[in-house]
């Protein structure tokens, strides 16, 4: 019997990806006032794949070593200023994180129909969010939905001594439902993280697609196109 949820946060629950947008359009905005010549497309691009890590084996020597996530970012800003030819000081690399931040935290926000499915779920399964990331974002995205109103316990990445798709980070969501792997499901978006990680710990897992392919060799249990599926798919459950 099927007894607890097992989510990811970031474009299962939420559209991290729309919130992204807009928070790279109001910095963008703000960076070409202060910076004429910017390539806003280039310095957005440039600036999200860095705080997703995406790094050349440059950019790993220089980024890497910096623990902490706010004082990464305010370089990583300084320096996509500076290839432009925009010298910025500290302090004005630092407005420009908070203009990010403040306007991501403004419109994150669930996908439509999820906030009443969590409430409905929770009735009847023991709901867990697995989220990877950093504390520095993952917390404020939890805030700003006010997450901790809809589900039964959060595990954020950044906190654990391994992320997904380590089993540990499983093992830890299993034991906070108080259920075994085959009493429990996986849903998220990433396969390398989310149904890699559910595979190697026997949990059934529910792969997020949203339209895209599957080349990578990480076979899900079963797969949905949208948040909207996932939800009938949910909603099913209770009948098998």
């Amino acid at each position: 019997m099927l007894k607890a949820l097992l989510l990811d946060l970031d474009e299962t629950l939420c559209d991290t990806t729309g919130a992204n947008r807009q928070a790279l359009a109001a910095m963008a905005e703000r960076a070409c006032d202060q910076f004429v010549s910017l390539d806003a497309a280039l310095f957005s691009q440039r600036y999200l794949s860095g705080i997703y890590r995406d790094f050349d084996a440059a950019q790993s020597v220089r980024y890497l070593p910096v623990v902490d996530e706010a004082a990464f970012r305010v370089r990583l800003i300084r320096d996509l200023l500076d290839e432009q030819g925009g010298a910025c000081a500290e302090a004005e690399a630092e407005g420009l994180q908070r203009c990010f931040d403040e306007a991501r935290q403004a419109c994150f926000n669930f996908f439509p129909g999820i906030k009443a499915k969590l409430i409905e779920w929770r009735q009847r399964y023991t709901l867990v969010v697995i989220t990877n990331g950093p504390e520095f974002s993952q917390l404020a995205k939890v805030a700003a939905v006010s997450l901790g109103d809809y589900v039964d316990h959060i595990i954020i990445g950044g906190q654990e001594p391994e992320q997904k798709p380590a089993p540990s980070i499983f093992a830890k969501a299993l034991r906070l439902a108080n259920c075994s792997a085959d009493e429990a499901i996986h849903i998220g978006d990433s396969l390398a993280a989310d149904i890699q990680g559910a595979n190697d710990s026997g949990i059934r897992s529910l792969w997020v697609s949203h339209g895209t392919g599957n080349d990578s060799g990480v076979m899900p249990s079963d797969v949905v196109a949208s948040p909207a599926e996932l939800i009938a798919f949910v909603d099913a459950l209770a009948e098998q």
